[in-house]
């Protein structure tokens, strides 16, 4: 059974409530008394809402006076979906009569305040955009990495240890009760800061923010926009940035730990062509990264193989001399080893000097967002090629931060790293 429209069930009952309390009822009142009494009995069946009675009225009175049917509601939104849609009409209408221009002035002055509206927040369009980009790479994915969201960008301090090398010692019977105590290995601490990321200016029609309907189909364009473009710049970063103005990136987080890249041979083994170590990598290359890595790390939950599709498409073309792909597939997911692929379109392709793939536990990996104030919807109307050309235009500011929970030089790393010869 559907859903009970309740909303139009107590509608059309104090309707019926207003009649019956009439001490008399005209023979059109008792007809409208019946034909309610009839509606509400539909609606809690479940089976029709009170829209579709709306509709059903329109489309006879259409009828018997000989015009086109027409649907109340062309687009079939949901009130949730037309709330959404209005909010971010006024939101943006009322952001753009203030607006001066991209540059001038305090930048908190010019972002788009949702105070007011009452039935929309930000915070559900905010989450749906990190949701989006969670799906386009790895980093942003917390089964994937260790995530954590933020109220404030403030520097945190992570406590960190490496302490693998330490393991349980059997007791005898008749061993002396007192024994040397071991310390966790070289306890330290991580620290991680957020930097700031904006889409590129998207630029919608006047008339489409005017229009409901037409608000609704712009405002998810909107998110795919600025989810796609905010992703692939901040995910770049994460995984190579060089610390200077932006996150250390993941590689040259472990290079600077002190991690000894495994250096690839090529696949022509594997082929039987001319491939080398700058232009290839083969399935000896992932089984030497694969074993590389402490087993202990290799056993954990969230270990898994990091490339690029690129990468992933020339490995799951390579098969061994017995014929059996390196890659295998359940479904969409693909798997070398048992261990997960996660696709990161921002890490190196294969090349002269590259680091195409890397394998640990992405569990020693913490990708932060921060959702606060700054993290915004900002409004811009007198920009190059708006105001004259009837636009408004919209671009998404978020803060992202990442670090590498590993501080141990003296402890087998979390994660190991292929390159290719240069």
């Amino acid at each position: 059974m559907s859903k009970i429209d309740v909303k139009g069930v107590a509608v059309l009952m104090e309707s019926a409530s207003a009649l019956a309390n009439k001490p008399t009822l005209t023979s059109q009142e008792q007809r409208s008394y019946n034909l309610l009494l009839s509606q509400i009995a539909m609606l809690k069946t479940g089976e029709v809402t009170l829209d579709d009675l709306n509709q059903q009225m329109v489309d006879e009175s259409a009828r018997k006076h000989g015009f086109e049917s027409r649907r109340i509601n062309p687009t079939r939104m949901t009130s949730e979906q037309r709330s959404k849609a209005e909010g971010w009409s006024a939101m943006v209408l009322k952001a753009a009569e203030i607006r001066t221009n991209e540059t001038q002035g305090n930048i908190l002055a010019r972002v788009g305040s949702y105070s007011g509206l009452g039935f929309f927040s930000p915070v559900e369009f905010i989450s749906e955009v990190y949701a989006a980009m969670a799906a386009h790479d790895a980093v942003f994915d917390p089964e994937a990495v260790s995530y954590q969201e933020t109220a404030n960008g403030r520097i945190e301090q992570i406590p960190v240890y490496g302490d693998i090398e330490a393991i349980g010692v059997p007791v005898g019977e008749a061993a002396n009760t007192t024994s040397s105590e071991q310390n966790l290995s070289a306890p330290g601490a991580a620290f991680n800061g957020v930097y700031s990321f904006r889409s590129p200016l998207w630029r919608v029609p006047i008339e489409v923010v005017q229009d409901v309907e037409a608000m609704g189909g712009a405002i998810e364009m909107f998110k795919k926009f600025a989810a796609d473009r905010i992703a692939r710049g901040a995910a770049a970063k994460l995984m190579n940035g060089s610390g200077v103005g932006e996150p250390l990136g993941l590689i040259p987080s472990l290079l600077a730990a002190g991690v000894t890249p495994v250096s690839a041979v090529g696949s022509s083994s594997n082929t039987g062509g001319a491939e080398t170590a700058a232009n290839s990598i083969g399935s000896k290359d992932i089984a030497t990264l694969y074993y590389s890595l402490n087993k202990a790390y290799r056993n954990s939950p969230k270990a898994a193989f990091f490339m690029s599709d690129d990468t992933l498409v020339y490995l799951a073309q390579l098969v061994n001399k017995q014929g059996n792909p390196l890659v295998q597939w359940q479904g969409p997911e693909a798997f070398i080893f048992g261990k997960p692929v996660r696709v990161a379109p921002s890490m190196d392709g294969i090349g002269a000097s590259k680091y195409p793939v890397v394998f640990g536990d992405g569990s020693y990996w913490l990708t932060r967002m921060v959702s606060d104030d700054l993290t915004r919807v900002q409004v811009v109307k007198e920009a190059a090629g708006l105001i004259e050309k009837g636009l408004v235009g919209m671009r998404m500011f978020v803060r992202y931060g990442g670090s590498l929970l590993f501080t141990d030089a003296g402890s087998p790393a979390p994660f190991a790293v292929l390159q290719n010869h240069s």
